[in-house]
Order: C-alpha cells, then sequence, then structure tokens
C-alpha cells in the first residue's frame, strides 16, 4: 500500500538514488561524479534538521517510489508563508500509477499546515510531462523564472 511520510536522517540512501534518478532524468547526470558526498551528506543533514524544508517520502511495501522536497518561506507581500516545491521525482517504474498525484495531496496539507498561502513549482518548459503533470494537479503559470550562474 502506497505510503507517504516525512523523510529523516536514516532515509539518507533513499533520498540519495531518488535525487541521483531525477538528476539522470533532467540531464544533471553528468554532474554527479563533481559532487563530494561528504559535502551532500552534511547538506541533506542540515535540510532534514530546519524547520524550512520538508522532505515527503513516497513508499510502497519498503519500496523508495517518489520524494518532493518542499521549502518554507516567508513573503511580505502577503504576510503569510510560501512552499516551494525544490524537487520532485516519481521513479521510471512508478510513473502513471497516482504516486506523484498522492505527493502533491499531501505536500499541500503540509504546505497549509506551515501556513502558507501559495505553493509553487518551476520546471522546464520543455519538459512536457512535468509540465503536463503539475497543469493537472491545479498549478498556472504565473510567472517567468529567470536563472544566472554564479
Amino acid at each position: 500500500m502506497l505510503e507517504v511520510r516525512k523523510a529523516a536522517g536514516e532515509d539518507e540512501e533513499k533520498i540519495f538514488r531518488l535525487i541521483r534518478e531525477l538528476a539522470e532524468t533532467v540531464g544533471f547526470a553528468e554532474q554527479a561524479p563533481l559532487i563530494d558526498i561528504g559535502i551532500w551528506s552534511r547538506t541533506l543533514k542540515g535540510m532534514l534538521d530546519s524547520p524550512d524544508w520538508i522532505f515527503l517520502l513516497a513508499s510502497d511495501d519498503g519500496e523508495s517510489l517518489g520524494l518532493v522536497l518542499l521549502y518554507v518561506r516567508p513573503t511580505l507581500t502577503t504576510g503569510m508563508n510560501k512552499a516551494i516545491i525544490t524537487e520532485m521525482v516519481v521513479t521510471e517504474k512508478a510513473r502513471g500509477k497516482g504516486v506523484g498525484r498522492v505527493l502533491i495531496e499531501e505536500a499541500r496539507k503540509q504546505a497549509l499546515q506551515s501556513g502558507c498561502s501559495i505553493m509553487a513549482v518551476a520546471t522546464d518548459l520543455d519538459n512536457a510531462g512535468a509540465t503536463g503533470f503539475y497543469k493537472k494537479m491545479g498549478f498556472t503559470q504565473e510567472r517567468t523564472y529567470f536563472e544566472a550562474q554564479l
């Protein structure tokens, strides 16, 4: 049976595998050899220990099927919090089986409990699968997102 729960430090290996699959899916896998696993582990621990981050892990019968990371931050424009989905992945094997929908539903609940009035996500415009999924889940394109390499 599909279960979604908050992830914890003991889930590091599961989180790593899911983030690795996300990197392969979106074309960032070539950067993986450059990652220092010690730095990655410290970063993950800091995020898991922070009240600003929510990690939701979906699994079925002990098998990890998906992950969504929410960053909760205050906004001065609304006076409330905003939840930003920074990473989301559903394993290739589990896609199309409702795992993503269940993760988003739980993310919404967690965001509301954290005082959020908005939940946002960014994805590449040419990622038709993700774009279609988020639209189906009720997200609308409200802004254009820019980024610059530092």
